[in-house]
């Protein structure tokens, strides 16, 4: 049997201090399963926690109690590989570098996980053509919303990651690129 991807257990997470009147629980004893080579979308009000809930996934943030689980391990444990190469994180704001040119901004992270030179320009090449990146040449401050959106999915995907976790990957992006 193959282990899921992602096991969440009884998650809780709260906002603000226990005392206080700002206290409020974000995520209240979720239990979620991912299996491996599926797509899973959490859907929910603005609010609800979901974004809390990809960041703890990913080992940004702890829970106040419960269980994560990512391929096996538990964010931020040693050997776990997450954060770090076997998860692909796409934000849900731009976390790019404007001085970056497109190819800077991908090779950037392809380097960050160690790819090989060639296998980071054929992959480059692959999501240039597949995102419908601007020119390699252009600099990220230059490129409207949309555009920026593409290179950050393409940095999240450089690395061939065994997880990927897109936070609202649609925003900006015309129903075209949508679809692709």
């Amino acid at each position: 049997m193959v282990a899921p991807a992602v096991v969440v257990k009884r998650a809780c997470k709260y906002y603000g201090k226990q005392d206080k009147p700002d206290y409020k629980p974000v995520l209240q004893h979720l239990d979620m399963t991912v299996e491996k080579g599926i797509i899973y979308g959490l859907l929910g009000a603005s609010g609800c926690g979901k974004t809390t809930l990809l960041s703890c996934i990913v080992g940004r943030r702890k829970l106040d109690s419960g269980e994560v689980w990512v391929l096996g391990g538990k964010p931020g444990e040693k050997g776990s590989g997450v954060p770090g190469p076997r998860v692909g994180y796409m934000p849900q704001d731009i976390a790019l570098v404007g001085e970056f040119t497109v190819r800077d901004a991908v090779y950037y992270f392809g380097r960050i996980y160690g790819m090989k030179k060639q296998k980071l320009k054929e992959r480059f090449d692959f999501l240039l053509n597949l995102l419908d990146l601007p020119s390699g040449s252009r600099f990220i401050k230059s490129l409207s919303g949309g555009q920026q959106r593409r290179v950050s999915l393409a940095a999240a995907l450089v690395h061939e990651p065994e997880l990927l976790i897109l936070d609202e990957p649609t925003v900006g992006l015309d129903p075209v690129l949508r679809e692709r």
